[in-house]
């Protein structure tokens, strides 16, 4: 199990996999128990989100040295191990000891002795450091992104980053088949403890992913801020609505149920799987309304304009990466750059098939003003015609992520 869990690490860190897909994989291929399935997960999230954290203790114990990947990811799950998870210290040892003699039997002399060092060596304190390097160490977050995201919200900072053991799972009731009502009547009888808000904003804590009513599209996996745009947005029946950015549809097919399937929906996405996916999703959720096309919203042109347009952007992310850790690696000051040129191209294309007095929604699933607050700033200088309705902007919690969204009237 443990040379799966240090793989895992090289293939996220060395080879730009994404966590969460990685590690669904690995277990779905890997005949682990349940306390072998808890033990992995905990440890491959574990030392993401705690990477930079992890470096700094190791640093001086290998003062420098040209360290395999393999090896180093290695000493990162025996740092992690010892520091935040209650296993025998012999036990943590000997089983990454013997992954690694598998692959590199000289190493594992090495890996060995740099354990045992450590388990001898006093933590490596946080002291003399600025503010932004103790922060970008202590959340192991990039320091450009940590002086970014510091400098705009200074004592909040810290809060993004706040970890418990305690999940909630969101869903959204699809009512095009079935309602709140039944929903509740099911759960109840299931003894699964649930909170339902705005309607069709259902959270629990147990998975009910492999439920009748997630496998027959009663319920549809969609976090709050997903959920909430399409609220938002507000269409009524008989509009016709724009997704520019829609895949994997989750957005559209919330607009179709608030619709009743009165209406047309366009929805586009670059990925010919991807537009294959909405469709398999829409086929699912009993969504009819729907036409899925392979267009570039940065480009994309029509001969009619839309009463609704949902511009869902792509963005930095750094509202999510709480579930999505190895955002914090990926990410970097000049990405965001390129992402601020491919929103500002997607909206003042789109903005172009707005009926006059018809409904634009933008939103991000970052925290990051530029991309946010001062992005629409900016469209309503350029636009002086354009009316701002309603803001949103949500700070990562437990119950749910960063998000921003603002409706906009033509």
């Amino acid at each position: 199990m443990f040379n799966k869990v240090i793989n895992t690490l090289v293939s996220i860190f060395n080879e730009g996999a994404y966590t969460n897909i990685i590690v669904s994989s690995t277990i779905n291929s890997s005949n682990f128990n349940d306390t072998e399935k808890k033990l992995y997960t905990k440890l491959v999230y574990g030392v993401v989100e705690n990477k930079l954290l992890i470096d700094y203790h190791l640093q001086p114990l290998i003062k420098g040295q040209r360290v395999k990947p393999f090896i180093k990811n290695a000493l990162r799950v025996g740092i992690y191990g010892f520091d935040n998870l209650n296993l025998a210290k012999h036990y943590l040892v000997d089983s990454i000891v013997s992954a690694v003699k598998k692959k590199d039997y000289k190493a594992s002399t090495f890996v060995n002795a740099i354990l045992r060092k450590y388990q001898n060596t006093p933590v490596r304190q946080l002291n003399n450091l600025s503010k932004i390097d103790y922060l970008s160490i202590k959340y192991s977050l990039d320091k450009d992104l940590t002086n970014l995201l510091y400098n705009q919200y200074k004592e909040k900072f810290e809060t993004f980053f706040e970890n418990t053991e305690e999940t909630y799972n969101t869903y959204r009731i699809n009512t095009l088949k079935t309602t709140k009502e039944d929903i509740e009547d099911y759960l109840k009888k299931e003894d699964i403890e649930y909170g339902i808000t705005n309607e069709v904003i259902l959270q629990t804590k147990r998975s009910l992913i492999n439920t009748n009513l997630f496998k027959e599209g009663l319920i549809v996996a969609q976090d709050k801020s997903s959920i909430m745009t399409s609220i938002i947005a507000a269409p009524k029946e008989n509009d016709v609505i724009l997704d520019s950015c829609s895949a994997p549809g989750s957005k559209s097919m919330h607009l179709a149920s608030i619709i009743n399937n009165k209406g047309s929906i366009t929805s586009l996405d670059v990925y010919d799987h991807k537009i294959k996916l909405i469709e398999e999703n829409a086929n699912k959720l009993g969504v009819t309304c729907i036409k899925a096309y392979n267009k570039d919203a940065t480009t994309v042109s029509f001969d009619h304009k839309f009463d609704v347009i949902l511009a869902d952007v792509p963005c930095s992310g750094l509202g999510v990466i709480r579930h999505k850790p190895d955002l914090k690696y990926q990410m970097t000051l000049e990405k965001i750059q390129s992402i601020k040129k491919l929103q500002n191209d997607i909206v003042n294309n789109v903005l172009q098939y707005l009926k006059d007095g018809g409904t634009f929604v933008y939103s991000t699933c970052t925290i990051n003003k530029d991309e946010n607050e001062r992005f629409i700033e900016s469209l309503l200088k350029k636009y002086p015609h354009l009316e701002k309705l309603e803001e949103i902007i949500t700070l990562p919690t437990l119950y749910e992520d960063g998000f921003y969204i603002c409706k906009l009237r033509g």
